[in-house]
């Protein structure tokens, strides 16, 4: 099916056939469901959202008083659980589903019908269902950024709206309220149980699976900081490497009977919120497991069976609370000599997010072991500012190829919040645009960013000018002009994140950190950099122009903007750190203090936007964090300021 014989949806049904003829819509709604009224009466609600969705179409009261439009709605059991067939054609909408879930995809599709392509349609039959049973997005609320409860609701509308059944809320921190450990974390501003079952609820309605999410071995950080905590650490005084630095706690010990009692705790607080059968445990990158206070039984046993005896009493935690569990799966592909302990109730998350890295290997391996798996890529948003486009397409595409090869149960794209969770919501729009595409129907929309761009362009931003898709996919190809090797983000935020620094001392702080995260187990590699200063310029320039030229009729259009807007800004501020840095047509200290002042002024502007922008559609607990990097960046320039004025003050007087 091409893009010319398509009907403009998103995800693109599995089939489309063309009927004779074409036909209109009608404000005059009938609703035939053959006695399904009395036994199912939430599919008779849902086919009803349909008279919502033609309401006040603007027909003529007397042409609509002499038509109406028929819809017929039937089951039919042979169907897959959440597959539908459409009719449209001279008899009015036929409407079959194999499940609750295939009516409510149908409906879905109506809607956007009607939204994209007005009310007079050319007749056609479609048959559809998805390629994943699972298809998902899970975002990170446990860095920094906590959502407010409308923002939340609006995603759940989102993912629906792109048949997305599944998300995941990461914790790792306190992000979710519990009384018992509250005072240990002031200033927090956790989301809270009632707001938990409330989004269940609303999520549920709209066939989405909310799933409970809690780290519970490595990634305890903000936990094991903490005085009252930190003894339950692997390593209490933190984890020595051998540049001679000390990297902060973040591992439980898994022999202490304390850190699965805080599990216990965390998970007798957290499960009962959520409906769904799954919690994911995460259990990934335990940094230094074995090496600290479980040494000995390290050295008895081994880290692959250390692993897996603490991984076990977690197990019997979700399963005392009636779950079934997701669980990253980065160290059992260390230790494969373990696989075989993986209880048939537990499902493997393949984490990846660099395309350069294919999903194939661990994907066979899972595959051959039968071990129950899905796949997750990455949004590629995080540390970028603005995301990072085709390393994103390539991650995902790779994600849903193999994933489908190797028979995995779905496809979960996540949204991490790395280094301060910098990326407005719309940063990751195409990401989670694109999984759902290849996680319905991998084979229509593999590399087909132009249906990514239309959707977006249309049903997302509703903008009259058709760019705004491709703005969002420009926005995150800024790196290419970069040719960085830096990896799972940008030289720009790297270089924000580090402030004022000689090009020699940011190359080797940041070969330091590489060097750091390769011994606990990351890609490894040096520093190189081949920064194209001018053509970052016109990009920025071209982007401006672009986001000017945006004509948005969405209910939110300003706010999106100005989230645009600071987007650049952050990014504006990147550039002109990086042409300080190595002095860009700075001749003299004159050139060098005025780049300065108007970075400054630029800066300033940069976090009052920031600080308004999140505070719109976040909770306040965080930002202090979030913002730390810029404002000691701000602090520098006034220092530096200084001192090169008084310079320039005496050379002046010299004269």
């Amino acid at each position: 099916m091409t893009q010319e014989q398509s009907l403009r949806l998103y995800p693109q049904p599995r089939g489309l056939q063309w009927l004779e003829g074409e036909k209109k819509w009608t404000s005059s709604i009938v609703l035939d469901t053959q006695g399904e009224a009395d036994e199912a009466a939430e599919r008779v609600k849902l086919a009803s959202r349909l008279q919502e969705a033609f309401a006040g179409s603007g027909d003529d009261p007397a042409a609509a008083g002499q038509a109406m439009t028929l819809i017929r709605v039937r089951s039919r059991e042979e169907l897959h659980p959440q597959g539908y067939v459409l009719q449209w054609d001279e008899a009015g909408l036929l409407m079959e589903y194999g499940g609750d879930a295939g009516l409510f995809y149908a409906l879905v599709t109506v809607e956007q019908l009607v939204s994209r392509e007005g009310k007079n349609w050319r007749c056609f039959r479609i048959e559809d269902e998805p390629d994943f049973p699972v298809r998902g997005f899970m975002l990170d609320i446990g860095r920094n950024k906590i959502p407010k409860l409308g923002e939340l609701y609006k995603l759940v509308d989102q993912l629906a709206e792109l048949k997305l059944n599944h998300l995941q809320l990461y914790m790792e921190g306190y992000c979710f309220e519990m009384e018992a450990y509250k005072d240990a974390f002031p200033g927090s501003t956790p989301i809270t149980a009632e707001e938990l079952r409330e989004l269940d609820a609303y999520a549920v309605e709209r066939f989405i699976d909310l799933v409970p999410n809690q780290n519970c071995l490595g990634h305890m950080g903000e936990w094991l900081n903490k005085p009252e905590f930190r003894e339950l650490a692997e390593h209490p005084d933190g984890l020595p490497l051998p540049q001679g630095i000390t990297f902060l706690p973040t591992t439980l010990n898994p022999v202490d009977s304390r850190s699965i009692a805080l599990v216990r705790n965390l998970f007798d607080a957290l499960l009962p919120q959520f409906s769904s059968s799954y919690v994911n445990i995460n259990m990934d990158e335990p940094y230094g497991l074995g090496a600290g206070q479980s040494k000995e039984r390290c050295d008895e046993i081994g880290a692959g069976r250390l692993y897996m005896e603490y991984a076990e009493q977690v197990f019997d935690l979700v399963r005392s609370h009636g779950k079934k569990v997701l669980m990253w799966g980065d160290v059992l592909a260390s230790h494969p000599e373990v696989m075989e302990q993986i209880p048939e109730d537990v499902t493997i998350l393949d984490w990846n997010y660099e395309s350069s890295v294919s999903f194939e290997g661990h994907c066979r391996v899972l595959a051959e072991r039968q071990i129950p798996f899905y796949v997750c890529p990455g949004t590629s948003s995080w540390s970028s500012i603005s995301g990072r486009t085709d390393n994103m397409l390539d991650n995902i595409s790779d994600a849903a190829i193999q994933g489908l090869t190797y028979g995995a149960g779905g496809l979960i794209v996540a949204d991490w919040g790395d280094n301060g969770h910098w990326q407005v919501p719309a940063i990751s729009y195409p990401g989670i645009t694109y999984a759902a595409g290849v996680s319905w129907h991998a084979q229509h929309h593999l590399k087909q960013t132009g249906l990514i761009e239309d959707y977006l362009t249309e049903a997302v931003f509703r903008d009259e000018s058709g760019e705004a898709g491709h703005l969002m996919l420009e926005l995150g190809r800024y790196y290419h002009l970069e040719n960085s090797t830096v990896d799972n983000s940008t030289y720009t935020m790297h270089l924000l994140l580090r402030g004022l620094k000689t090009p020699e001392q940011f190359a080797a702080e940041l070969n330091s950190f590489i060097r750091i995260f390769a011994d606990l187990g990351g890609p490894g590699g040096e520093f190189r950099l081949d920064y194209r200063h001018h053509e970052m310029l016109e990009w920025l320039v071209q982007r401006k122009k672009q986001l000017a030229r945006l004509r948005l009729r969405m209910t939110e259009a300003n706010l999106v903007l100005d989230e645009w807007m600071n987007t650049l800004r952050i990014i504006e501020q990147g550039i002109g750190l990086h042409r300080y840095t190595h002095r860009i047509d700075l001749p003299d200290s004159k050139a060098e203090i005025e780049h300065l002042r108007a970075l400054a002024k630029l800066l300033e502007l940069t976090i009052a936007e920031f600080d308004r922008l999140w505070l719109i559609r976040n909770r306040e607990g965080g930002l202090v964090t979030s913002h730390r990097a810029l404002h000691q960046l701000q602090a520098q320039y006034q220092e530096r300021l200084k001192e090169l004025e008084a310079l320039h003050s005496i050379h002046q007087k010299g004269v």
